[in-house]
């Protein structure tokens, strides 16, 4: 189901959102998502798309052929897209699971790693 509806989507609206259609690329690599982010600012990561409310990160997390380390390199970008819901009411971590599970322990990890950054410098 879900597959289905971001075909439909791409098919439909790809040029309106060209970083979601490179995030579901089946050849994604972290280079071209650092390229793409050089070239067009941070900000592109935080875009949502108005048809589904799903940030790039949704859908590099649906994306069964996204490396974990782009996963993880378009997380760091800003750790808060992590909790997004999308129109659907779930979050990147909700696709991961079901489509990209290298890509969801790479979450996971790059929450934990930040969290526990946060909490070192508070400390200090």
């Amino acid at each position: 189901e879900s597959n289905r509806r971001v075909n439909e989507w791409l098919v439909q609206h790809m040029d309106e959102a060209p970083f979601h259609k490179i995030c579901y690329n089946s050849s994604i690599s972290t280079k071209q998502l650092n390229v793409y982010l050089q070239e067009h600012g941070n900000d592109a990561a935080l875009a949502i798309d108005p048809y589904h409310g799903m940030t790039p990160l949704h859908m590099l997390s649906m994306n069964p052929h996204a490396p974990a380390d782009a996963v993880a390199a378009l997380l760091e970008v800003n750790m808060e897209t992590a909790f997004s819901l999308d129109n659907e009411g779930k979050i990147p971590l909700d696709y991961a699971r079901d489509y990209n599970v290298g890509g969801l322990v790479a979450m996971i990890s790059a929450l934990c790693n930040h969290r526990n950054s946060a909490s070192r410098a508070q400390v200090d």
